[in-house]
């Protein structure tokens, strides 16, 4: 069977390397890990690879009914199409160079879902000494236990509340031509996969993308044909330590973990080398 997988971010790549015999088509075939990219622009370092395995070419016609697809260079019709050409988050960069050059942040996401990003950058900006205020609800969707531990780590680091932030992230746009889609529990929306960010009403968590993107390779090669079953996985890097989270209950579920030590630190560290050096592969962090 032909598949076809468009984009090369986390949710992409992961479907590609379960399939391995398929085509993945992009208008960049470079990879970005953009949780290293984040941190880049606070102290630089290494965040993204040239995949030389990405057929580069532009979408710029598709129908999700009949998996068909128009590019710049080709048509495909196939038996299986993944989409998953993820955000435009151009905008949210240019926001976050914006904040970095400032002394004084008030800072908050437009999507809620996006707070984890708006809480890592205060932690980020707070070891540059800027004076750093916050606006949000401290991830509470993800329980009580998550959320206090947040209120914890965020007061020891002398990142005050604040009723009105100035600084807001904005919202991923979804990447021409796709829009957000309402997918059912198997991750389609008409005869297609949706994975990644274009999901709509999944926040916008590269663990989640690459858990997407697995899912939807092993679904494909026939080995589950059980639903989806999501989980909100992130690291948060106060400075010193990690704080390590794991819940489901923006889904319904029980779980709800979070762990906190300076190896957690260390081990997003790990995971910000570990992506580039495997081409975006979860591997066995999957299971951590």
């Amino acid at each position: 069977m032909k598949t076809l997988i468009i984009g090369t971010g986390y949710a992409g790549l992961n479907a590609f390397h379960v399939i391995k015999d398929a085509e993945l088509v992009s208008d960049n075939s470079t990879f970005i890990f953009y949780t290293a990219y984040l941190r880049s622009l606070f102290f630089g370092g290494k965040f993204s690879k040239k995949l030389n395995f990405i057929k580069e070419e532009k979408v710029i016609e598709y129908d999700l009914k009949s998996k068909w697809v128009k590019t710049t260079k080709n048509e495909y019709n196939v038996d299986n199409l993944i989409v998953a050409a993820g955000c435009d988050k151009n905008e949210i960069i240019n926001t976050i160079n914006t904040i970095v050059r400032k002394d004084k942040v008030s800072i908050s996401s437009e999507d809620p879902f996006n707070d984890y990003l708006a809480i890592q950058i205060a932690f980020y900006l707070r070891k540059l000494g800027k004076e750093v205020k916050y606006n949000g609800r401290y991830m509470d969707y993800l329980g009580d236990k998550i959320s206090s531990t947040i209120l914890k780590y965020t007061e020891k680091y002398g990142i005050k509340y604040t009723e009105k932030a100035e600084d807001i992230l904005p919202s991923c746009k979804p990447s021409y031509p796709f829009n957000f889609f309402k997918v059912n529990e198997y991750l389609q929306y008409e005869n297609s996969f949706i994975i990644g960010d274009l999901i709509s009403g999944f926040p916008k968590l590269g663990e989640l993308a690459m858990r997407s993107g697995i899912y939807v390779g092993n679904y494909i090669l026939g080995k589950t044909k059980k639903p989806f079953k999501p989980i909100f996985i992130t690291i948060i890097d106060t400075g010193r330590e990690g704080i390590h989270i794991r819940s489901d209950r923006l889904w319904g579920g029980s779980t709800e973990i979070v762990k906190v030590s300076k190896i957690r630190q260390l081990m997003k560290r790990f995971i910000e080398k570990y992506y580039l050096i495997r081409n975006g592969k979860m591997g066995f962090l999957y299971y951590l």
